[in-house]
């Protein structure tokens, strides 16, 4: 985030305000600048006496203020970094000093996963004397991209498919994901791409047997690749949950018949439709030669037909067996 860098970029060249909340249910960034606060603000040599870390659970809000007032011995500023704020007791009160902030203090407030009241006047004096940052969970439809600008930020190579999947798979918690990506970097040399094999043997994610890669052989037409996954699928049931499968097929489907409304439009205009990324739109104009819009429409119902007998409405049938039923009706449309 644009935020983020920036405010990355101040701490090393030293331009820095006196107060920064940092609040929102994505813990991520959080913990990213206050990293950066603790370990770059003061020199080695200056954190035993001006650095002073509090918990909001452990901590009052006259434990914060008398902190920030202290002045900084042996270096031109102190550092004060009040964590799991949400638990600080009477937190509003911290407006007697967020109004009138030491100038040799940064106060930095970690306040996750919960908003701080914008109702309260504490708010708008951090935001008049500083600098305050809201972090909310990243919508899934935005996380390839995410996971694309992160590995391009890090010099790490990685294509927009095996972005989706690690997308798809690792879902919003973007802490899990930038561990799952480490533990493919370091087993990989410098400038080496981050390809699907190596997800499959350092993260576990096959590349060929997934919820990502079923619905996209499906659009594709490819039978006997479409058959295989179903096959693996239905000798491994408890790793590949029909639910999640159908879910994702519906999916699929369901952007598949808003394109064919939208693929005259621009593509920037059609990538925000969908809520997909604007590398995606060559694979969907593909889906589209694959499947008329009345194939399209046909291939919905039978999803829906599949998952009322997948709960044993209309049907007596297995639902693994279903899913061969389900397959084979929509490849032959």
């Amino acid at each position: 985030m644009e935020n983020v860098t920036n405010i990355l970029e101040d701490i090393k060249r030293g331009i820095l305000k006196p107060i920064y909340a940092f609040d929102g249910e994505e813990p991520y960034y959080i913990d990213v600048l206050v990293d950066a606060f603790e370990q770059q603000v003061l020199q080695p040599h200056e954190k035993d006496f001006n650095l002073t870390i509090l918990y909001g659970k452990d901590s009052t809000w006259t434990d914060v203020v008398n902190a920030c007032r202290s002045y900084p011995a042996f270096a031109e500023r102190r550092v004060v970094i009040l964590k799991e704020a949400s638990q600080l007791k009477n937190f509003t009160e911290l407006e007697r000093y967020t109004q009138q902030p030491s100038p040799t203090t940064i106060l930095v407030i970690a306040h996750k996963y919960k908003k701080i009241d914008g109702r309260a006047s504490v708010l708008k004096s951090i935001k008049k004397n500083g600098v305050h940052i809201n972090f909310e969970k990243l919508r899934e439809d935005k996380l390839p991209a995410w996971i694309l600008n992160y590995c391009q930020s890090h010099q790490l190579k990685i294509n927009a498919s095996n972005a989706a999947l690690l997308a798809t798979y690792l879902g919003n918690d973007l802490q899990k994901i930038v561990n799952e990506l480490e533990k493919v970097v370091i087993n990989i040399t410098a400038g080496q791409e981050i390809t699907a094999d190596l997800i499959e043997q350092y993260i576990g994610i096959s590349k060929e047997y997934n919820v990502f890669e079923y619905p996209k052989m499906m659009m594709q037409r490819d039978v006997e690749k479409s058959f295989r996954i179903v096959n693996y699928y239905i000798a491994n049931p408890k790793n590949n949950p029909l639910v999640v499968i159908a879910a994702m097929l519906y999916a699929e489907f369901k952007k598949l018949y808003a394109f064919h409304y939208a693929k005259n439009m621009s593509d920037k205009d059609i990538a925000s439709l969908l809520k997909i990324g604007p590398y995606f739109i060559t694979s969907y104009r593909q889906y589209a030669n694959a499947y008329s819009l009345q194939q399209t429409v046909q291939a919905i119902f039978i999803i829906q037909e599949f998952n009322l007998k997948s709960i044993g409405i209309q049907s007596a049938n297995n639902s693994h067996t279903l899913l061969k039923e389900l397959t084979s009706k929509i490849l032959s449309l």
